[in-house]
């Protein structure tokens, strides 16, 4: 509000509770209970992590989680940002052919190696002889990344914790957190 005196002092909100894979899962929304059902926000929240969970791919498996962009000029900016999702869109189709082609879904392959995986077998193929041989060594590189589906561990039994960072300088664990 200091930045922006004309924001409301107040927002309404609504919670909604859904069920999924047998976890209660527990979302604020404004959107309007009369427009929106519980079932239609459940719905939107799942595509909204969808799209998280992509945007996450292309950062820390792409990008290996560089910070910025390396283009200096807008045009080339727009251009990186392009090739980027044209990218993880063509690795996100060729694991998911090969998903089906397994019988299984896509969300089961495991995207970081099938990343590198498929971009090294797309430079091969590129410099490859004869051209017509394009839709064997596809079906040999969907073969390829059939080997790369998560495993189904079991979570762990105890929370995870955050372990306390070492440092050379003496820590006051009572001190009140910073503002």
């Amino acid at each position: 509000r200091k930045r922006n005196p004309s924001l409301p002092t107040h927002w309404e909100v609504r919670e909604v509770s859904y069920d999924i894979q047998g976890k209660l899962k527990t979302v604020m929304t404004s959107l309007p209970a009369s427009t929106y059902s519980t079932m239609a926000v459940a719905k939107l929240y799942q595509q909204r992590w969808e799209i998280e969970q992509g945007f996450r791919d292309i950062k820390s498996s792409m990008q290996q989680n560089a910070m910025t962009l390396r283009s200096k000029k807008i045009d080339l900016v727009y251009q990186e940002v392009w090739g980027l999702l044209l990218a993880y869109n063509v690795i996100r189709r060729e694991a998911s052919q090969a998903a089906v082609a397994f019988g299984r879904v896509p969300s089961d392959i495991r995207f970081k190696p099938a990343c590198q995986y498929i971009a090294v077998q797309l430079i091969v193929m590129a410099a490859a002889n004869p051209i017509s041989a394009t839709g064997r060594r596809l079906a040999e590189l969907r073969a390829g990344v059939g080997g790369m589906f998560l495993d189904r561990r079991p979570r762990p039994s105890r929370p995870r914790t955050v372990k306390i960072s070492k440092t050379r300088f003496p820590v006051d664990r009572k001190a009140a957190p910073l503002k």
